[in-house]
């Protein structure tokens, strides 16, 4: 008969970014996912979609004040700007999408 215990995944020290946990899970399959979750906090469910419905905490989603709107002159007579809208040029658009996908 085949050994079909899960193959052990190395260690992982994340101390270097200030995350001193012990018991780092990674890589886990959505099944896994989903039983850690209902398992290890009574809040988290699935939605009759099938998805992991959590709470994250009190503060939740991004910030309005962290919204950006690239300004484009097609467009920019139509944007309500202000602490909500902020414009952004195409360049400093593109510098901080770039940040994000690396």
């Amino acid at each position: 008969m085949a050994n079909t215990a899960a193959p052990q995944i190395p260690a992982v020290d994340l101390t270097q970014y200030g995350i001193t946990v012990q018991d780092v899970r990674r890589n886990l399959s959505p099944a896994a996912l989903y039983t850690e979750a209902i398992r290890e906090d009574p809040q988290c469910d699935i939605a009759d979609t099938g998805a992991l419905v959590a709470l994250s905490g009190e503060k939740t989603g991004r910030s309005p004040k962290d919204k950006r709107v690239v300004e484009h002159p097609d467009s920019k007579d139509e944007i309500w700007w202000g602490a909500v809208n902020v414009p952004i040029d195409n360049e400093t658009f593109e510098t901080n999408r770039e940040r994000a996908i690396d």
